[in-house]
């Protein structure tokens, strides 16, 4: 295990709102253009390189004293600091085995572990210790939702959009602890002729305290929804580059907004975007800052602490009191802008990286 930290000591992120609602518009053409740098968000960057298991391409879940990466060979459990502690289950066909196609969340009150099974619509729980505890069945309107959580003795389902799959796609379900289902959406806008379309890949990081961001590629609409309800706060505003069916139905997307991901903090929420075209592929950064109500909108992320070329975040969680965004990261990657830095002292950090080793973590702490 290997880490890195660096530390330095918000900038303000226009919309409006909806007339005679507290809808929040986001309207592109209110974006004010920025050039956001890495320090104006974060007060402190570490880079964890797990240790003895390779879990590349991981899906990870925190608690607060350890974190799950969800890989190929299972669940495994590290520490805050990466050392490895042990598995939670693997994968087969035997008791408390499970299928590879399979996502996490934890219940840290009961110190349980959910595994989610995404195939066949059951739900597996294990103690901290990696003991099979038992399975439930999920009562759920689909199978294989994309991402998942638990919030106070509830889980949360999110889907996606498979425009090849369906003609009314679900948004959501919530099921009860032994799988009974509580509420479910259907995006009944959304209409597909019959077709085989491009996929549009995203990243759900939706969980905020309590509540679950809800949004797809195509809905201009985004919700919040709790054990106590479904809320639309913010719509995407009249813009020619928002992703339609007709325009998929057309191949007229080459120029059209795709979305990775919709992150709330504290102070802001962010949205990283990019045009579809292949010759295009910057990242953009869009933060909404509650605060001040405005939309600053930078094409790239300028990592002045660590000199990382890009960084897309795939987590959002708090621990200690502290806000994190967090992604994973390719060692070689990493080693090839270190090596190639003008700085002496980013350079030397190359040393401290395993170029056998595994993938790192890059955590982001933000500033308060």
């Amino acid at each position: 295990m290997k880490m890195i930290i660096c530390v330095l000591c918000l900038f303000l992120c226009s919309c409006h709102n909806h007339p005679d609602t507290d809808l929040m518009v986001w309207d592109y053409n209110d974006f004010i253009s920025v050039n956001v740098k890495m320090s104006d968000i974060a007060d402190e960057m570490t880079i964890i390189q797990p240790d003895s298991i390779d879990y590349k391409g991981a899906r990870i879940v925190h608690a607060s004293s350890f974190f799950l990466a969800g890989t190929e060979q299972g669940i495994l459990k590290y520490d805050n600091q990466g050392h490895f502690i042990g598995r939670i289950g693997a994968i087969g066909q035997g008791p408390g085995e499970y299928s590879k196609f399979y996502t996490m969340a934890i219940n840290e009150t009961e110190r349980i572990i959910y595994v989610y099974r995404m195939n066949t619509s059951e739900l597996w729980s294990f103690s901290y210790d990696g003991t099979f505890l038992n399975k439930h069945s999920l009562q759920l309107p689909k199978e294989w939702a994309w991402s998942f959580y638990y919030l106070k003795d509830k889980f949360y389902f999110y889907y996606t959009v498979d425009a090849d799959d369906e003609s009314q796609f679900y948004m959501y379900a919530i099921t009860d602890t032994i799988g009974n289902l509580l509420a479910s959406k259907r995006d009944e806008s959304l209409h597909f002729t019959s077709g085989n379309y491009p996929s549009f890949p995203s990243a759900h990081v939706g969980v905020f305290g309590d509540t679950m961001l809800v949004w797809n590629q195509y809905s201009d609409t985004i919700y919040r929804v709790s054990e106590k309800s479904e809320k639309a706060f913010a719509v995407w505003g009249k813009w020619g580059k928002r992703l339609t069916p007709a325009k998929v139905e057309k191949e007229e997307y080459y120029q059209i907004m795709i979305l990775y991901t919709i992150v709330e903090t504290i102070d802001y929420y962010l949205c990283v975007w990019r045009p579809f075209d292949i010759m295009k592929i910057r990242w953009n950064y869009c933060f909404y800052d509650k605060a001040s109500g405005k939309l600053f909108n930078s094409e790239g992320l300028v990592d002045d602490l660590w000199g990382l070329p890009s960084f897309i975040p795939d987590n959002y969680y708090v621990m200690e009191g502290r806000e994190y965004l967090e992604c994973g990261y390719p060692t070689y990657k990493l080693l090839d802008a270190w090596l190639a830095s003008d700085d002496p002292k980013i350079r030397k950090q190359a040393e401290s990286i395993d170029e056998e080793g595994n993938n790192v973590l890059i955590r982001i702490r933000l500033k308060k």
